[in-house]
């Protein structure tokens, strides 16, 4: 989800059923997971990434869309490295 999120970083979430429009969250869509933006506006539910370069993925109503919880931060591994043992 760059440029806001990068690989080997940590998402810190906040574990609900639902996001609310315009947040970023931890979403499972016909069983492949995301970190997106939700939208959801007349033209439907869509999960968008930060990255331009990838469109918005559109969910249908014959989607499976789960949500795992609201994004509420990131940290970077190394800065956690050790702390867990």
């Amino acid at each position: 989800m760059e440029p806001e999120f990068h690989d080997s970083q940590i998402a810190w979430v906040l574990q609900q059923e639902s996001v609310a429009n315009g947040e970023i969250g931890i979403f499972a869509l016909n069983g492949e997971a995301y970190i997106k933006k939700l939208q959801n506006d007349t033209d439907g539910i869509f999960l968008i990434s930060l990255n331009e370069k990838y469109a918005p993925i559109k969910v249908s109503e014959n989607d499976r869309l789960d949500i795992f919880g609201k994004v509420l931060g990131k940290s970077d591994a190394s800065a956690i490295t050790g702390h867990y043992r």
